[in-house]
């Protein structure tokens, strides 16, 4: 699916030296933090244990078992009524202590300490599992221009591998250096059935740098929340389930909690002038479940 994206298309909004850069672009995963300004993305492997992904695998169990009839979800450009899937299990850290925890994991906060440094809030989460053989593709996007009330440009998504994930099952896929200059690309319906119904244009050269983020379940990747990923459809006969967790930087980045549909947590070092605005969940608080 995703090369029927990029077919025929061109990058109108890509800044003539990124687009140089890309097109001669040869994909190589990123394990070095210090990298990461440049490639708009970094693998971080063997970060949770064994037992702690097999706890957090019993409680996605338990929460896939719990799902209703119906969600409601952003597609197409839309809210809409779908009949539920476990790719639509978004931000499931407000009413949900355990999900909550992951996401101030203090080894997950390292890693993002890494590339947005000291002070971090967590501003959303997802839980997006493809189920085996029928599991949704997600056509290239940028995440940071669906968040209107996020202001600046120092926020990640952490993509946390729960199973195995590679090519057969559906992994991510990024394009390196697209990030660069910020670029808010237009987006378009796909016309298909995919996990957001938009996506912005590729082109088939743009796509040949595209880097499959292969890695073992408690392994996660850290991206830019303007770098171009994807992944195409589970079609194998295992699950793909990973978490994305977001975050930013709370002296550079502002978010319009009014506007905002969950709380932001402040999860390390200092909340800078939006303070707060911020649950403290700083490690050795403790923070009530909330209802949406």
């Amino acid at each position: 699916m995703l090369v029927d994206m990029a077919a025929d298309r061109v990058m109108g909004q890509m800044q003539p030296h990124l687009l140089q850069i890309c097109l001669s672009y040869i994909p190589m995963i990123n394990n070095q933090p210090q990298h990461f300004t440049k490639e708009g993305y970094c693998l971080f492997e063997a970060v949770l244990s064994a037992a702690e992904i097999e706890a957090i695998r019993r409680k996605l169990d338990a929460d896939i078992a719990d799902l209703p009839e119906k969600q409601t979800v952003y597609k197409d450009g839309v809210t809409k009524e779908v009949d539920a899937r476990p790719e639509y299990m978004t931000e499931p850290h407000p009413t949900s202590a355990f999900w909550l925890d992951v996401c101030r994991h203090p080894r997950i906060l390292d890693a993002v300490e890494k590339v947005l440094g000291p002070d971090l809030i967590l501003i959303m989460s997802h839980l997006i599992v493809k189920v085996p053989e029928k599991g949704l593709p997600v056509a290239w996007h940028q995440d940071n221009t669906y968040w209107q009330s996020v202001t600046g440009t120092d926020v990640v998504t952490v993509w946390m591998a729960i199973d195995d994930t590679d090519v057969s099952n559906g992994c991510m896929q990024v394009i390196p250096c697209t990030h660069e200059g910020y670029p808010e690309l237009e987006k378009f319906k796909t016309g298909k059935d995919d996990l957001l119904g938009l996506s912005v244009k590729v082109t088939p050269q743009m796509q040949a740098g595209a880097v499959p983020l292969e890695m073992k379940a408690g392994s996660l990747s850290i991206h830019d929340s303007f770098v171009l990923h994807g992944s195409e459809a589970n079609t194998s006969g295992r699950r793909r389930a990973a978490y994305t967790m977001r975050y930013a930087n709370a002296n550079t980045v502002a978010i319009d909690t009014a506007a905002h549909w969950v709380p932001v947590y402040l999860v390390r070092g200092q909340g800078g002038d939006n303070e707060k605005q911020y649950v403290d969940a700083r490690a050795g608080c403790t923070v009530p479940e909330i209802s949406l």
